[in-house]
């Protein structure tokens, strides 16, 4: 029985050891676009628009220049029908096992994984921006899951691009956060894994009644 419990518990103290996650968030180093222009971060002196939900928690909402607040002396508004394309790359090693990925836009955006739409660009205006997701409001934000994005990413180099629209004028911007959960070597199967939990759990259990 200790023997069980002891290779038990070091399958599964292998498995979580090798397991990493990668984090990718907008900001002007890590995205690019393909205005012409340098990426800019939309904070501090160049601000974000003051109606747009806050940035996720380590991003930056981001444009091709000062097109946030309308109290910046540099502000410009891009006409409607703009589209401007950001990109981050980021890589990937060993089994890609979690995703998770969140997305605002002003006035909207598409989302591109490796050359596959997984959400195309909603251009129906509202009050602030699209109406509905994706907008730039955290009510109206893109929430993609594992569903989603496992099946277009890849072990190596990734692209992930944001087709940013300008529906009705005024502020243009985005802003995404996300993260990437592999694990590298090799890995139990999710039916030894669970075997060997229910094995612990059991053996738990059994200790107590003895």
């Amino acid at each position: 029985m200790k023997h069980f419990l002891w290779i038990a518990t070091l399958v599964m103290a292998s498995a979580l050891a090798n397991a990493s996650t990668v984090y990718i968030e907008s900001n002007a180093l890590d995205t690019s676009n393909n205005s012409g222009e340098p990426t800019v971060d939309l904070s501090g002196p160049v601000p974000a628009h003051p109606a747009w939900g806050a940035a996720f928690s380590g991003s930056e909402w981001i444009s091709y220049g000062p097109t946030g607040s309308p109290s910046d002396p540099g502000y410009f508004s891009p006409p409607n029908g703009t589209v401007v394309t950001f990109t981050t790359q980021f890589v990937l090693t060993g089994v890609i096992t979690g995703a998770h990925l969140r997305v605002m836009a002003d006035d909207t955006t598409s989302v591109v994984l490796n050359g596959h739409t997984i959400y195309a660009a909603n251009l129906k205006p509202g009050p602030v921006c699209a109406l509905g997701d994706i907008g730039c409001l955290r009510l109206t934000q893109g929430d993609f899951l594992s569903a989603a994005l496992l099946p277009y990413l890849v072990d190596g180099t990734n692209t992930l691009s944001f087709g940013v629209v300008q529906v009705h004028g005024a502020a243009f911007g985005l802003d995404f956060k996300g993260d990437i959960s592999t694990c590298s070597g090799e890995t139990p199967e999710p039916a030894t894994m669970a075997l060997f939990a229910g094995g612990l759990i059991w053996l738990t259990r059994l200790r107590r009644f003895r």
